[in-house]
């Protein structure tokens, strides 16, 4: 950044910052307000502590840039717009903490006062013919509505649940500042002791070093500088700017993009949106990091064609991406198949091969498709749920397949398949590490985990029973129960029963009548009774006399074979 460009940089407070009529606007391309639970959590300490020691805090720096005629004193945020916003925030929940005050008639003719020229000193002034208020921040167009219309006037959102996120995270952030500011004064009673960490703490001894830049100074370039000197700005702010600057020079062409643009975002969700940025771009070219996604855009795209086209592509990838989290979505047809698929993928927690389904979604025949995410499914139980392998390689060779299927070098599911050959644990080192596995079933994601497993073995059984395990009432049962009578503790150890209890050779599948009253922590030979009565295979099959811990490496060890040949390709 030149010199020459820089107008003014000082050291300014926040009560010098929002004094002498200043208006200060975030530009529409920015980002939107995206402060969660952690960024609250850190100002609040901060200002905490500020508050009780006495002393300046220092909030980084502010870029802004003139907007308009200099003597109007307006001006855009071009970094700074999270703490700008935040602490308005926090500045209505401290005005609502003195009004509340005066509602309870603890001086009420001097805490309305105090409460008004709060909000005309850091908010702004009430319009006297519509009432609202004349505001010192206005947001960016998607939170600006919610902010004025709603924090300003402190009106709670008709349907929380129909916000669009960022402003969820406004009203959730307001929300915060409420509950902490009322357990900071929860038994002060003075209105101006309340108002002095307003105008105190967080008007005088917050300090933001301020830099002014002129009109001619290009924005998008101030971003990109920002950024290389570690300014938290994320990729797809830069991205965003980075887009609209290649084609502001057609107000039509603008307009379309940022309707497009935001209609990605609000499909995929402003926090989610690197992510999937990043799956597309693998799917597309060699694997890239998330510190690399802008570098990597500004080398595809360079003129406002390429723009047009990138959002085109982006914008059908998410709707693939989203299906891809939604067994139910329309793009899979009611296939009762590929919904388990994607239930299993979702169950497993595995995600980086959706670069390669969402390419293979867009270039290959639905059949195809499926047989490919068929394959894909049956690797991940292997890799990730039983073999617990490292994921480094597998994301490569992910991308290495997703890349092949974009340019049109494969065709089908089994050339993909084969590329991934060396991700497809072997038989016998399956059947190996499966002969080791357990499933902690107090942790409610193993407990789902190892639910799925019984009943897709269930279900090759003969006479097995066939139902989903997300809908059956079945239970699993432990055949050497989890807490353990004086009966059990006699046959097995403390460490034994560690060591085996949450082995999938001692979990089967019982009814809740059968569990409850007639197995439980009873003897096995009262348990076998019970098992004999039950409908699931796993259970009225099993014969063993006695139950130990040789029984219970021998049953597993079948049911590996038998899972072996289930996830398979």
């Amino acid at each position: 950044m030149a010199t020459s460009n820089l107008l003014d940089t000082k050291t300014f407070t926040l009560n010098e910052i929002l004094g002498n009529g200043k208006i200060y606007f975030v530009p529409q391309f920015q980002r939107d307000y995206s402060w969660e639970q952690d960024h609250l959590d850190d100002l609040w300490n901060d200002l905490v502590n500020t508050y009780s020691r006495n002393d300046a805090h220092y909030m980084g720096s502010i870029v802004l840039q003139i907007k308009g005629d200099p003597s109007e004193k307006q001006f855009w945020i071009i970094d700074g717009q999270q703490r700008f916003t935040t602490l308005s925030l926090l500045t209505l929940a401290i005005i609502n903490k003195i009004k509340n005050l005066a509602n309870d008639g603890i001086e009420k003719e001097a805490n309305t006062e105090r409460a008004d020229l709060l909000m005309k000193q850091y908010i702004g002034q009430k319009d006297p013919s519509s009432l609202h208020y004349s505001s010192k921040l206005f947001l960016n167009e998607n939170n600006d509505g919610f902010y004025q219309q709603r924090l300003l006037t402190y009106r709670e959102p008709v349907n929380y649940s129909k916000l669009i996120d960022s402003d969820k995270l406004l009203w959730d952030a307001y929300l915060f500042f409420v509950k902490n500011v009322n357990l900071l004064f929860s038994n002060e009673t003075s209105g101006e002791k309340i108002a002095s960490f307003l105008t105190r703490t967080t008007g005088e001894l917050l300090k933001f070093i301020q830099i002014t830049v002129v009109d001619e100074l290009n924005a998008y370039t101030v971003f990109e500088t920002l950024n290389s000197r570690g300014v938290e700005l994320t990729s797809t702010d830069l991205l965003k700017n980075y887009l609209f600057s290649l084609v502001a020079k057609s107000q039509n062409d603008l307009q379309a993009v940022k309707l497009q643009w935001q209609k990605i975002i609000n499909s995929i969700g402003l926090k989610d949106f690197p992510v999937f940025l990043r799956y597309y771009l693998n799917a597309r070219s060699t694997l890239i990091t998330k510190d690399q996604l802008f570098k990597s855009i500004k080398k595809i795209v360079t003129k406002d064609q390429d723009v047009l086209d990138i959002l085109d592509q982006l914008e059908n990838y998410s709707y693939t991406y989203n299906a891809l989290f939604n067994s139910e979505d329309e793009l899979w047809r009611n296939d009762k198949q590929i919904k388990e698929y994607i239930n299993s993928l979702l169950l497993f927690r595995v995600t980086l091969c959706y670069p390669l389904l969402m390419v293979s979604f867009e270039k290959l025949d639905f059949s195809e498709f499926k047989k490919l995410l068929h394959g894909i499914m049956v690797i991940s139980f292997r890799y990730n749920v039983i073999g617990k392998m490292q994921t480094n390689e597998m994301e490569k060779a992910y991308s290495k397949t997703a890349n092949k299927v974009y340019n049109g070098t494969f065709t089908n599911a089994s050339l993909a398949l084969e590329d991934l050959k060396d991700l497809y644990i072997s038989d016998d080192v399956f059947k190996g590490y499966f002969e080791l596995k357990s499933f902690n079933t107090t942790n409610s994601s193993q407990k789902k985990v190892a639910r799925y497993i019984l009943y897709k073995i269930e279900s090759q059984l003969e006479n097995g029973i066939k139902t989903d395990y997300l809908i059956d009432d079945g239970t699993i049962e432990h055949i050497l129960p989890e807490n353990m009578s004086d009966h059990w503790k006699s046959l097995f150890s403390e460490e034994e029963h560690m060591q085996v209890v949450y082995l999938l050779g001692n979990l089967s599948l019982l009814e809740p009548k059968l569990n409850n009253k007639e197995a439980g922590q009873k003897p096995f030979k009262e348990k076998k009774e019970a098992y004999a009565k039950s409908q699931y295979a796993l259970s009225n099959t099993i014969k063993a006399e006695e139950w130990n811990i040789q029984m219970i490496k021998h049953r597993q060890a079948r049911l590996a074979k038998t899972a072996a040949g289930i996830w398979k390709i």
